[in-house]
């Protein structure tokens, strides 16, 4: 009889601990499947598998939370930390809307690359946006949030990045996944960001980011980095039109590009979007990537995302023939 007691009393210890954990956590997250055709010289045709997103959000307290975000690159099953970070809000007596923030996250630094996924308007973000903005590194950031409509941050970051795919457009920053940390300076970026309310329906954002770092992989030394992006972003009750333009120095290379989306949701659950990006990779030497996406998205319940494109591509001064029809549906839970 003892021993059951002590047995019954673990057990409802570990039951109390564990509800109380459990109520605590929410989950989250969302899984992507895409059908995918390339016209080229032969046209490929394929299903992509694409990214499973398992998010664990909780409180510590009243002013401080804490987020772990897993990933599953193309339904391999090799898991990846994606996200993982502290957020302590208002840590100032008397300061209102100071928040502090540490791990691994994205920061401020472009409308499009802070935007969720399932938010997104098109399947994939601007060549712009993949090339000068980082999409998450590890860091502090401090962020304030007490003048009405105004948001201010500044970032201090591991600056490690990885140059994938040197000297295409897809060539600079890829996930930041617990890498080594081998950079000769770390990254500081700065944000500030100010919401114009026209009227009831009516919002115009605008706000401007810059990055300055260096970088020593690819056998590089020292290798500087600088970026500037300004962007602006009108929404109503069913326009939804912004813009984007980022440059930068990557080392000896100045790169530059920019981008416009204006979509309308007609009804509840269609929304036609028209997009333009332009993207140079080297100003100094000839040659631009412009791309036109012609596309459809809808959102239904909040939970299921349907999105059409089709991108027209023109990449000079070689022009192949490339372009993309993708349709994708994501499910969020």
């Amino acid at each position: 009889m003892k021993h059951l007691k002590s047995v019954c009393f673990v057990l409802f210890a570990f039951l109390t601990l564990s509800n109380f954990l459990f109520s605590q956590i929410k989950i989250s997250g969302f899984l992507q499947y895409m059908y995918y055709v390339e016209y080229g010289e032969k046209m490929k045709e394929t299903f992509m598998p694409g990214t499973i997103n398992l998010k664990f959000t909780g409180t510590l307290s009243k002013n401080v939370k804490w987020e772990v975000q897993f990933g599953v690159k193309e339904m391999n099953f090799n898991k990846f930390l994606k996200d993982y970070y502290i957020e302590l809000g208002d840590p100032i007596p008397n300061v209102e809307g100071l928040e502090v923030k540490f791990g691994q996250f994205k920061h401020y630094w472009s409308i499009e690359r802070k935007e969720s996924s399932s938010d997104r308007k098109t399947i994939h973000r601007s060549q712009v946006v993949l090339a000068l903005v980082a999409d998450r590194d590890r860091g502090l950031e401090i962020s304030y949030t007490g003048l009405k409509n105004l948001r201010l941050a500044l970032g201090f970051w591991n600056g490690e990045i990885v140059y994938k795919n040197p000297g295409t457009i897809y060539e600079t920053i890829d996930y930041t996944r617990n890498l080594d940390d081998s950079g000769a300076k770390k990254d500081i970026t700065g944000f500030a960001g100010y919401k114009f309310e026209i009227d009831k329906n009516n919002v115009l954002n605008l706000s401007a980011a810059f990055l300055a770092g260096s970088n020593d992989r690819m056998n590089i030394n020292d290798k500087k980095r600088y970026g500037l992006g300004l962007d602006a972003f009108l929404v109503d009750k069913n326009l939804n039109l912004r813009g984007e333009f980022i440059g930068g120095n990557d080392g000896d290379v100045k790169k530059r590009g920019y981008y416009l989306q204006l979509s309308y949701k007609f009804f509840d659950y269609l929304e036609p979007v028209v997009k333009y990006e332009s993207w140079d990779n080297n100003i100094n030497v000839e040659g631009e990537s412009n791309w036109l996406t012609l596309g459809l998205f809808s959102k239904v319940l909040d939970h299921v995302v349907f999105r059409l494109n089709y991108v027209m591509k023109t990449e000079k001064p070689n022009n192949v023939k490339n372009d993309e029809l993708m349709f994708m549906v994501q499910v969020k839970f």
